[in-house]
C-alpha cells in the first residue's frame, strides 16, 4: 500500500518535471488516466492478497501447494492477478506518456 502510493507520487512529479527540464507537458487521455488505472490496478491487487491469506492461501508458493481448493480462494487469488496486470498495464501506459512527452517533435 504505501509503496503504491509513493509510487504514484513519484509519477506525478515526473509529470509536473517534465516541462521545467525542457519537454513538454503530458496531456491528452492517456496521462489524465493512466495514475487512475495504476492506482485500481494497485488496489485490486492489494485486497485480493489479503483476501487470499485471511483464507490461508499461501503467498510465495507456486501451483498446487497454494491449496486453492475452495472458490472463494480461487477468486481473491484471480483477484489478485487480475488487479496485477491492470497495474502493469498502468505502469506502461505512464511510461509511454513519459516517452511521448520527450520524444522530440517533428519540425516542419
Amino acid at each position: 500500500g504505501s509503496i503504491v502510493a509513493v509510487t504514484l507520487a513519484f509519477m506525478g512529479v515526473i509529470y509536473h518535471a517534465l516541462p521545467r527540464i525542457g519537454f513538454r507537458k503530458p496531456s491528452g487521455a492517456m496521462a489524465r488516466f493512466q495514475p487512475s488505472i495504476y492506482a485500481a490496478g494497485q488496489m485490486m491487487h492489494v485486497i485480493g492478497l489479503a483476501w487470499s491469506g485471511g483464507y490461508g492461501v499461501q503467498r510465495k508458493t507456486a501451483g498446487a501447494a497454494q491449496g486453492l481448493e475452495s472458490i472463494e480462494k480461487i477468486v481473491s487469488m484471480g483477484m489478485m492477478g487480475l488487479g496485477g496486470l491492470i497495474a502493469i498495464i498502468g505502469g506502461t501506459l505512464f511510461l509511454i506518456v513519459v516517452f511521448k512527452a520527450m520524444w522530440p517533435e517533428k519540425r516542419l
